[in-house]
């Protein structure tokens, strides 16, 4: 099963990484967190940060999720439906006076970095999930409505920030559905004994 954190821990990292190869710096560029706390204060931890938050978790409706079937001793095994999540983020630059235009370079930073980076593999982040083979870093482009609503929502005034949808992290279960045994014509008929999600 896929985990969020893992995942977004990886993109905090790697764009991190990024950021600190242009301008290094003692603490780390970019945090995974929430801007205010419930209280209404400000997160103290995110200040002068990039701070990387997600505003909305989406299902994933293009691909497809058909049940898949294992074959074992003649039998199949149904198993539930892969599940494609969409994870829509933000990076806001909490930077305020004279350090303002600090946080604006490093949002460019970030935004060159998946303008390079455009999806994660393995191969270029080789701390991802294995269960991962790939997951993509999508530019989106809210109105400034929605982004005021967002910013409201998230309990603080705007802040320079740049959109994306990480695409399709997948949440799959080995639990059985149902048992199914081939029968003429390649179809298959389910077990008398189907049994429930285990």
């Amino acid at each position: 099963m896929s985990n969020i954190r893992t995942a977004l821990e990886v993109i905090r990292k790697l764009t991190n990484q990024y950021l600190q190869n242009l301008d290094r710096r003692g603490d780390e560029w970019v945090v995974l967190t929430n801007i205010v706390d419930h209280d209404n204060t400000l997160n103290e931890s995110a200040r002068e940060k990039i701070v990387m938050a997600v505003y909305n978790i989406s299902r994933e409706s293009v691909i497809s999720t058909y049940p898949p079937a294992r074959a074992g001793n003649g039998q199949f095994a149904v198993l539930a439906a892969p599940l494609y999540i969409n994870i829509h983020l933000m990076f806001m630059a909490n930077f305020t006076g004279r350090t303002y235009p600090d946080g604006l370079e490093a949002l460019s930073g970030v935004i060159s970095f998946f303008q390079q980076t455009p999806w994660l593999t393995r191969s270029n982040a080789p701390d991802l999930d294995p269960e991962l083979e790939k997951i993509t870093m999508e530019l989106e482009s809210p109105g400034a409505v929605e982004v005021n609503y967002v910013m409201g929502m998230l309990g603080t005034r705007y802040l320079p920030s740049v959109f994306y949808k990480l695409r399709m992290l997948p949440f799959a279960s080995s639990a059985l559905l149902s048992r199914t045994y081939p029968v003429r014509g390649g179809s298959t008929i389910e077990s008398p004994d189907t049994q429930g999600p285990q």
